[in-house]
């Protein structure tokens, strides 16, 4: 598992990016289910809500388990 460190602002703009890509009208997205999308939008929306509040100071996506984000102060 590879771990990455990164400050807290990093890691909002990634999970920002990783939200505008689950919510946008990308040509990958019309190829899955709208509950599927809706779910993933919502985890993310949650995920981004606890980073900024300072709640989490490590996650994972649940797309790529292979690696780590740890939120250095």
């Amino acid at each position: 598992m590879n771990r990455i460190f990164m400050s807290r602002e990093d890691a909002i703009r990634l999970v920002l990016e990783a939200y505008d890509a689950a919510s946008g009208n990308r040509s990958a997205t019309l190829f899955r289910s709208v509950g599927e999308i809706s779910g993933r939008v919502d985890a993310l929306g949650r995920l981004l809500l606890d980073i900024r509040a300072g709640r989490l100071d490590e996650f994972q996506f649940e797309t790529d388990k292979s690696q780590r984000i740890f939120i250095k102060n």
